[in-house]
């Protein structure tokens, strides 16, 4: 998809992602984290939500090819994220604006994730560079 497919006010829904014990555990061994919980049971470190939530936007499938770079990510956490919280997105094209040379445009999502009891745990906002159509 292309920049001129997201106008401000577009929207979407993500599929699930059931938070696993081995998600979290591989995740604190690469990122030299230690382990944290929440009543009990194995918490989630907030950058893993981050990066599942990235994830899940990239399988909406826009990105494919047209997707020049993240410029900016901003996250704010709401709520701690447990092994068995099944996560999804819900997203919204805030603002965007084509460059100059028209080749291009920068896009807003304005992201939140929420869990299987339809809480939000966090939100973010992220900043695009997209291909714009003209390019091509």
């Amino acid at each position: 998809m292309y920049f001129e497919d997201f106008p401000v006010g577009k929207s979407g829904v993500s599929v699930g992602k059931t938070i696993s014990l081995t998600d979290i555990e591989l995740y604190n061994e690469m990122a030299g984290w230690p382990d944290s919980t929440v009543s009990g049971i194995k918490a989630a470190p907030a950058m893993l939500v981050t990066m599942i939530s990235a994830g899940l936007m990239t399988r909406q499938g826009f990105y494919e090819g047209t997707l020049m770079g993240i410029l900016n990510n901003a996250w704010w956490y709401k709520a701690p994220v447990v092994v068995g919280d099944t996560l999804k997105i819900k997203y919204r094209v805030s603002k965007a604006s084509l460059t100059k040379r028209g080749d291009k445009g920068i896009i807003v999502f304005s992201i939140n994730v929420y869990n299987q009891k339809d809480e939000i745990v966090a939100e973010g906002e992220m900043k695009a560079m997209m291909r714009a159509r003209e390019s091509e």
